[in-house]
């Protein structure tokens, strides 16, 4: 199995009972740490690497995959398949599409542990009908329709035998539904239902890789952990809180310096601090600049554009996302033997699986961290990528410049007009060309 390559996830967690709902309590668990350094994984058979590395780095630290651990955390997993092969344009995009459908299917995953509606039912059916010679009650006089009908029908063989049409299909046409002497019937329906609202759950590990045959997979670990929601809660009411000053971080700077490679992989959403030691959220986006003829630059604008959009609805969809889930699964089996030695058999399986988040909005204010381009290491196309933060600081800052946007500029106009005549206008006179900005060495 080829490797592209691998970074190790060190996983900080404590053993303790951690139900923290006083937001300046959450920095006292190391539960937060998981999610800082979420480096992805390309190999062979993405889903089970993934799921057998989760299991044995959980197990070191007394937890399980898909269970409420003893400190409230939850790790579920979800995979999907790129429906464009790596070798073709419109991979990237395809990849980042996988990436959603598996992170929903994680949720889903997440969830079934508190509960699940399941609907169902299933039944057979068994009937033998052994028969020998033949009944004398069952005779009737032929009446004149029944004979006309075969004049009819051989009239119509022999037309069909005069067109070229073989006399073992014309068998076929004339031959009567056989009557079984033994049948046997079986069907089988199931249906799950799940719905709720997902709030905190961010990406612990990613892995994804090409199988060949146009067969390329993605895979992501979720974790969903009290101090997440209450974070989620804290970002969703626009509340304020500080961290203690022990829980400092320069986060920022380490996705600064992260290279093209790294970010390729970083997909969701990561929780971390700042060096003021408050959480950080930061959101991460990317998009496929496919090669044009001309106007390139116009490409990848639009691409960063769209990238930055998709990274602060990953930002949303931590706060806050409305799922339901439903899963549907039909199974039928039909047995028949017939008087003349013949036997059929019949299968059918109907497998039908929906993830539907409903349409919400939120009021968000985050801050541009870094723009960037690469390539995908795998398929080679050019990447724009986009990284957007949420901090307490930068909502209060945007909380209080949307109350200077919206104020009535006009007003103070008003009241200075009048107690003041405004002085009479004259003619622009020329000056000197001015250049706006930082000096270079602070830009």
């Amino acid at each position: 199995m080829k490797k592209l390559f691998t970074a190790v996830l060190s996983l900080l967690m404590t053993a303790g009972m951690i139900m923290a709902q006083n937001p300046a309590d959450l920095a006292k668990s190391e539960a937060v740490q998981e999610t800082q350094n979420v480096v992805t994984d390309y190999q062979e058979y993405p889903v089970e690497t993934l799921n057998n590395e989760m299991m044995r780095i959980l197990s070191k630290k007394g937890k399980s995959l898909g269970v409420v651990n003893d400190d409230g955390t939850i790790y579920v997993i979800g995979s999907a398949t790129t429906g464009r092969p790596s070798n073709m344009s419109g991979f990237v995009d395809s990849r980042n599409i996988a990436y959603n459908i598996a992170e929903l299917e994680a949720k889903m995953n997440l969830l079934r542990i508190s509960g699940e509606e399941i609907k169902s039912g299933r039944g057979y059916s068994m009937l033998e009908n052994i028969q020998e010679g033949e009944d004398p009650d069952a005779k009737r006089k032929a009446t004149m329709l029944q004979k006309a009908g075969k004049i009819v029908d051989k009239s119509l063989d022999k037309a069909l035998s005069y067109l070229g049409v073989s006399e073992e299909e014309i068998a076929k046409m004339n031959q009567a539904q056989k009557e079984a002497m033994y049948e046997q019937k079986f069907n089988q329906n199931i249906t799950s239902l799940v719905a709720g609202m997902v709030r905190g759950c961010a990406v612990v590990r990613i892995a994804e890789g090409d199988n060949g045959g146009d067969d390329y997979q993605v895979a992501v670990c979720m974790k969903y952990s009290p101090e997440f929601q209450s974070l989620a809660t804290v970002i969703r009411s626009n509340s304020q809180y500080q961290l203690p000053v022990g829980k400092v971080k320069n986060s920022r700077e380490n996705i600064v310096n992260m290279t093209p490679e790294q970010l390729v992989g970083r997909m969701g959403v990561s929780v971390s601090f700042n060096t003021e030691g408050q959480m950080v959220v930061y959101g991460f986006g990317m998009r496929e600049v496919r090669e044009t003829g001309s106007r390139q630059s116009a490409a990848f604008s639009r691409a960063y554009s769209q990238a930055r959009l998709q990274a602060v609805n990953n930002i949303k969809n931590f706060v806050a996302e409305d799922l339901v889930a439903v899963e549907k699964q039909e199974e039928i089996e039909k047995v028949s033997d017939y008087d003349d030695g013949s036997t059929n058999y019949f299968y059918r399986r109907d497998w039908e699986q929906a993830v539907q988040a409903k349409t919400t909005s939120l009021n968000i204010a985050t801050e541009q961290v870094r723009q960037w381009r690469g390539k995908h290491p795998v398929s080679g196309q050019d990447i724009a990528g986009f990284v957007v933060a949420w901090t307490p600081a930068n909502a209060e800052t945007a909380k209080q410049l949307k109350e200077q946007f919206t104020d009535d500029p006009q007003k103070d106009e008003k009241q200075q007009g009048q107690t003041e005549a405004a002085p009479e206008r004259k003619q622009t006179t020329k000056s000197k060309t001015v250049i706006s900005g930082e000096e270079e060495e602070d830009i």
